[in-house]
């Protein structure tokens, strides 16, 4: 207040003595060449001009504006006013009335957790797809952009089995019913402002690891080279440590949802948090829940040039397909490893995405 006090009067005493005062200068355009020249204004020729009438008119306007506010914190009218907030202000709005712009407008900005933003009437941060970094260096979003529509699965021909036959539904449903609900899974929402759930998760390991398909239309049973089988390409030895038969379609499912139980809920990837526990569930899924990797951070893991770029690659690809923002840098190793002839990165991103969307739906 005491501050307050002093401005006040101070900008009352300005008032009195400019209500005396004349323009000190006086614009001159004669000369051979026809410039513009300031010179001292004779003080006791007629000066009184309606440009000085109208310095005169506005400079007691920008004071009753000053007052008002003033009053107004006096008030309470506006509680999230201070004195140097008001100071801010009249100096800006003075200074730009003195070269002939629109007052200047001040805008209040908010400290968060995250940094600082502005706060006017459109905020940046809310209009664009914002994402910030946790402390592990994971993107996770913060604002929503509109997800792509999901990808329908297609009938499977043939003898196949795939995410379009007749009853993955119901083997689907089975699964994340059986074992799902045990997972200790992380709270976390993707950059289409999604909650990532469980499911999305299965979806996410059946697109990566099989294309969703467990048979083709010949009957064969999809294979790797390790000889990983079926939708969630599960090893023999894995197989058979979960007590099932990888062949079956519906035991498999059960299986790579038992085998994520695991992963989840023991292990180095068991004491992650947010975004960076689901990824390093998928590399883990991938090299080995029991891994000594597994206890390096997500982007220790994809700048280590000891870890297998295919498992470096698979928490990229789980990114994509759950919808999780990739950095500048995995968007730089995405085009390096994985995008193929005729792709793009962005391409590739909806793709796995809008695939693993539709699974199960």
């Amino acid at each position: 207040m005491k501050k307050t006090a002093i401005i006040l009067v101070a900008l009352l005493y300005l008032g009195m003595n400019a209500s005396y005062a004349q323009s000190p200068f006086e614009v001159n355009n004669t000369g051979a060449q026809g410039q513009k020249n300031i010179v001292a204004a004779d003080s006791g020729s007629e000066q009184t001009t309606s440009g000085s009438k109208k310095e005169l008119s506005g400079f007691f306007k920008i004071l009753k504006g000053v007052l008002d506010a003033l009053k107004a914190v006096v008030d309470g009218i506006i509680p999230g006013a201070n004195a140097a907030e008001i100071d801010e202000m009249s100096y800006n709005n003075i200074a730009g009335q003195a070269i002939g712009k629109q007052p200047a407008t001040t805008v209040k900005t908010t400290k968060t957790a995250e940094g600082s933003h502005g706060t006017g009437s459109v905020d940046k941060a809310a209009s664009n797809n914002a994402s910030t970094a946790n402390s592990t260096g994971v993107v996770e979003s913060k604002s929503a952009v509109v997800a792509p529509a999901a990808v329908k699965p297609e009938t499977p021909a043939g003898k196949a089995v795939s995410i379009g036959s007749a009853q993955f539904k119901t083997w689907f449903k089975a699964a994340t019913d059986a074992y799902c609900g045990d997972w200790e899974f992380p709270d976390v929402t993707n950059k289409y402002g999604e909650k990532i759930s469980r499911e999305d998760y299965m979806r996410a390991i059946i697109w990566i690891e099989s294309r969703g398909i467990h048979k083709n239309a010949r009957g064969t049973l999809t294979k790797s080279w390790a000889g990983a089988m079926g939708f969630m390409q599960l090893m023999p030895n894995t197989a058979r440590g979960l007590k099932i038969d990888a062949k079956d379609p519906a035991q498999n499912l059960k299986g790579g949802a038992k085998y994520l139980a695991e992963i989840f809920n023991s292990g180095a990837v068991s004491k992650k948090t947010g975004a960076e526990k689901l990824i390093m569930g998928a590399c883990a899924y991938n090299l080995g829940p029991f891994s000594r990797s597994m206890k390096l951070s997500w982007n220790e893991l994809k700048a280590s040039k000891k870890i297998p770029v295919e498992t470096r690659g698979y928490g990229l690809k789980l990114k994509m397909c759950l919808g999780l923002e990739l950095t500048e840098g995995e968007r730089m190793l995405v085009k390096e490893w994985l995008v193929g002839p005729g792709q793009t990165v962005d391409s590739l991103i909806e793709e796995n995405y809008t695939n693993t969307k539709g699974i199960a739906r």
